[in-house]
């Protein structure tokens, strides 16, 4: 991502509804050039990924003088909010559900623990708790706790594990986090929210509708009431794509829900209004909706394969290879119909329905709304531009 550009902002209309504030996600690349970007467009900060600024089986920092030029770095920045680092398939690595399926798929013990850092759980659990002690310090609005399930190579092998298992093992690792933070002091009523996010559909399980966030609510015990959502957009659409030209679900049988089969019927394959109302559903869901601490706002073109079922890759998209070349083609199809954050208007999303989303959440409390635009090779054209046809009501071919 490129940091010799000039950066300074084109004009963008002034955000319409109250009680909003921007941040846009940068990549390390896009550190160096943050702090002056960001204060051209007005927007609140920045959020960065912790696993971009140190490898995530090492320590966050090697000293303290280490750890404190990195909050000085960050604080240059501008960074306000802090993205955890993940791994693949922490169900069965934690929660020992097919922990010999993983061991086997991994070729050993030794490489599952190069992958994870030990054979416990006690490194990912102490890095986060160290990325969440930096977020502390750094006086940081959220940070953001991606916990999934995927495979360590996309589109390898399928998902054995059951997800309901999976969302019982989240509930699980959620609150071993939000006790190791309080045994070393971390967490109280004035430190960051941690914002739990939406896994995708197809390649990835997790909490990913309302009733599952629902349920963790409900379950996870949480004293200094710290707990949030973060809804990704771009992660809700994994689920939405066209088939034979009609806006569908795009996923086994046995994942469609009485609720999704209503919405393809009253959508009447218009893809753009399927998604709408998939957005609306779980992101306004009255049980969630004060729980709701940002929106992730990216774009997904609509796919026209099912590229991934059940975590595993259509067979005329499997490729035969080393375990790297079959990693890097997974990669590039998660990319480039997945995991792809466009801009606003240039996949299925109308920018008037997503400021009705955003209104009916901002009506209810104030709002991060994060600009995940992190593959954009540059991300400060891509935020004026998401900005205008967000806060416009022009066209988005327009702009």
């Amino acid at each position: 991502m490129s940091t010799d550009q000039n950066h300074a902002a084109v004009p963008v209309p002034t955000p319409t509804i109250a009680d909003v504030r921007e941040y846009v996600t940068c990549r390390a690349a896009d550190l160096e050039a943050a702090g002056p970007a960001i204060a051209d467009r007005s927007v609140r900060g920045a959020e960065v990924f912790m696993a971009d600024l140190a490898p995530r089986t090492e320590p966050l920092a090697a000293s303290s003088e280490d750890r404190e030029r990195l909050l000085a770095a960050l604080r240059a920045a501008r960074v306000r909010r802090v993205h955890s680092s993940y791994w693949a398939a922490p169900t069965p690595f934690v929660a020992d559900v097919g922990y010999g399926e993983l061991v086997e798929r991994f070729e050993g013990s030794e490489k599952v623990r190069e992958y994870f850092g030990d054979l416990t759980g006690d490194h990912m659990f102490g890095r986060w708790r160290d990325e969440y002690a930096l977020a502390r310090d750094l006086g940081a609005d959220a940070y953001v706790f991606h916990l999934i399930d995927y495979m360590p190579v996309d589109g390898a092998w399928a998902f054995s594990v059951d997800r309901r298992a999976v969302l019982d093992a989240m509930i699980v690792l959620t609150q071993r986090f939000l006790r190791v933070l309080e045994q070393h002091g971390l967490i109280d009523a004035a430190s960051p929210v941690i914002e739990l996010e939406n896994a995708g559909w197809g390649l990835e399980f997790g909490a990913q509708t309302a009733d599952d966030f629902a349920r963790v609510f409900a379950e996870v015990h949480d004293p200094s009431d710290r707990l949030r959502l973060g809804w990704d957009l771009n992660h809700l659409l994994h689920a939405t794509g066209l088939r034979g030209g009609a806006g569908s679900f795009l996923l086994p049988d046995v994942e469609l829900t009485p609720a999704m089969r209503e919405l393809e019927r009253k959508a009447g394959g218009d893809i753009r209004a399927l998604s709408a109302e998939w957005i609306a559903l779980n992101v306004l869901d009255e049980r969630l909706v004060d729980r709701v601490s940002a929106l992730h706002l990216s774009d997904c073109p609509a796919k026209e394969v099912e590229y991934f079922r059940n975590g595993l890759l259509a067979p005329e998209y499997a490729i035969e290879g080393t375990v790297e070349e079959r990693a890097d083609a997974g990669l590039r199809i998660v990319l480039d119909h997945y995991d792809n954050h466009v801009c606003l208007g240039d996949g299925i999303l109308d920018p008037a329905e997503v400021r009705r989303v955003i209104a009916a959440l901002a009506d209810r409390h104030p709002l991060m709304l994060l600009h995940e635009l992190k593959n954009a090779p540059d991300v400060w054209a891509e935020l004026d531009r998401q900005r205008a046809r967000l806060w416009s009501d022009a066209p988005a071919s327009a702009v």
